[in-house]
């Protein structure tokens, strides 16, 4: 059965402003956090969880989606088709190589993720279709979600730059109403799938530095500890991750529509915890560029007010 979603229904045209993004919530089982996403470009990731957001409860149906609804949608500047074409063409193979290895203690089974991703365009590109469904076999990873799932504003993801700031945030939201997460360094490389030389260096200029530079915007005093073994040379054994921790509570959808927005600052007032107080570090960069932060603020600033409205 094709499920046609046409998702320019969700934006209000506005001349002075443009499309608006929806309140979408990207919501899928925490294993899709396992997935390896290095080679991706932070556009690929983020036409991929949109449209994982809006495969969300819909079985293993076909869902279609037309270009500008989905460059809407992935906050993706539209100006060249050619270059849209050539993003996408990128991105299907990138998600040719998705594959979910399930393991029991009496079986192992390799899985695709889609069963079908298809794109159509005319022939002078100024329209495009692409036309997904899940496999039966990943089918739990976007509707079975009572427990150990992953959600977060997809607007915010947009946000972020950085491929490996995108990876550590999903990572966090995972764990969002604990405040605490510590990685194995192995652990970090593995899920981050970093180049097998990186090591504590690599690590701090390639990702703790941009992590630290963006996702504060989205996590109020977050904090990065390195802990070193007792060892010779004291070389680094993990990393613990700390931020002030949302409250829980049942989920309910559309329970982020009215969340307020601040200015790119921290607007909770909790503080972090006493064991959090001491030994953690942060790079002297924890800021956005100036040019940078300001367009961010007035992007956060337009969905707030479009929040308003609503």
């Amino acid at each position: 059965m094709l499920v046609f979603i046409n998702i320019l229904d969700y934006y209000k045209d506005n001349k002075k402003g443009g499309l608006y993004m929806a309140n979408e919530v990207v919501k899928y089982h925490n294993d899709l956090n396992t997935v390896p996403m290095r080679n991706w470009t932070s556009e690929e990731m983020n036409f991929f969880f949109a449209i994982i957001a809006k495969l969300r409860d819909v079985s293993t149906r076909e869902v279609q989606f037309d270009k500008h609804g989905l460059t809407e949608l992935s906050n993706y500047s539209l100006t060249h088709n050619k270059r849209f074409e050539e993003t996408m063409e990128n991105l299907v193979k990138k998600i040719s190589q998705i594959h979910y290895i399930e393991r029991t203690s009496n079986s192992l089974e390799l899985m695709n993720l889609f069963s079908r991703f298809r794109i159509d365009w005319s022939d002078d590109l100024s329209d495009m279709t692409a036309s997904v469904k899940v496999t039966e076999e990943f089918e739990y990873v976007v509707n079975r979600l009572n427990v150990e799932f992953t959600s977060y504003e997809l607007e915010e993801f947009t946000l972020i730059r950085s491929t490996y700031a995108k990876t550590v945030y999903r990572l966090l939201k995972q764990w969002r109403t604990i405040g605490k997460r510590e990685f194995s360094i192995e652990d970090l490389k593995r899920l981050l799938d970093t180049p097998d030389y990186y090591g504590p260096s690599e690590i701090d200029k390639n990702v703790l530095k941009p992590v630290l530079r963006e996702l504060p915007q989205f996590f109020s005093g977050l904090k990065i500890k390195k802990v070193k073994a007792n060892t010779r040379g004291n070389p680094v054994k993990s990393y613990i991750f700390t931020w002030i921790s949302e409250k829980s509570e049942k989920w309910i959808d559309g329970k982020y529509d009215k969340k307020p927005v601040g200015s790119g600052k921290a607007v909770r007032k909790e503080k972090l915890p006493e064991w959090a107080k001491e030994g953690y570090i942060q790079p002297k960069e924890t800021m956005l560029p100036k040019e940078k932060q300001d367009e961010l603020n007035e992007r956060l600033a337009r969905i707030h007010a479009k929040r308003e409205e609503n």
